[in-house]
């Protein structure tokens, strides 16, 4: 048993090095919510490290306890056998009453932080909309105003040039933008970790989110719902460049 514990407790830490040396590597951070580029993300984000802290404590004392019983409390000969312990009802209250106060925080935090997910902030009420259409398998676009996106645009984010193409979705840095989320056949799901979480786009339905880009750059994500054989294809790219390439951009735009 000593040895089993042993063995856990090395393979536990193997994985925590694994897990930093991933979040070391910037080519991991592409699509984590742990590396968070907008306010939207930022709340996910801390959430998620509010809700870890008492998972990892829990996690800990649990195994500790485990591994005191089985070395404090183990048999040690064939004709001894271990006191028995049971029907405490103060202890298996207490260990009742615990994860349930924990798990009843995490329903608080999180029934707070759903309408900021959801609705953009009020003084944003102004922001643009942009509609969102899944399809198999690629996003579409559609800008206020705007006729279609050209195909082939080179336009600049981060000192670095980038072509337009289908799932490219080109927005302000700093500044929120509204999406209207949609599909045109089956269920998809829209998700860029860095900016946003993810919302289902669903056939006949409109859903609504939100996301802002604290700095220019290049974001990316992928349809998180199972949509068919090409499913894995199905990615997009958030490009934020700053209020004034955007504005410059969307003017070369073709008019409705």
């Amino acid at each position: 048993m000593v040895r089993f514990a042993t063995l856990m407790l090395v393979s536990g830490g193997f994985a925590l090095l694994n897990g930093a040396a991933a979040l070391a590597d910037d080519s991991s951070k592409q699509q984590s919510m742990l590396d968070p580029a907008g306010p939207q993300a930022q709340h996910a984000s801390d959430l998620y490290y509010i809700i870890m802290v008492p998972a990892l404590l829990v996690l800990f004392i649990v195994c500790g306890m485990i591994i005191y019983a089985a070395v404090r409390f183990r048999r040690r000969s064939d004709d001894e056998m271990p006191r028995q312990v049971g029907g405490n009802n103060a202890l298996e209250f207490t260990w009742t009453l615990i994860p349930a106060m924990i798990l009843m925080g995490i329903f608080v935090l999180t029934l707070f932080q759903m309408p900021f997910l959801r609705d953009a902030p009020a003084s944003a009420s102004s922001a643009m909309h942009v509609t969102v259409s899944g399809r198999q398998w690629a996003w579409s676009f559609a800008y206020p105003n705007v006729k279609t996106v050209k195909a082939q645009l080179k336009v600049k984010a981060a000192d670095a040039e980038y072509t337009t193409l289908t799932n490219d979705l080109v927005i302000p840095a700093g500044q929120v933008v509204n999406l209207d989320i949609r599909s045109e056949d089956v269920i998809h799901s829209w998700s860029v970790p860095r900016l946003s979480g993810r919302l289902d786009a669903i056939p006949g339905q409109v859903n609504h989110t939100w996301i802002q880009a604290d700095a220019p750059g290049a974001y990316y994500g992928q349809c998180t719902e199972f949509c068919g054989l090409s499913h894995a294809t199905m990615t997009v790219r958030v490009l934020a460049l700053t209020p004034e390439d955007w504005n410059a951009w969307y003017a070369q735009q073709p008019r409705q």
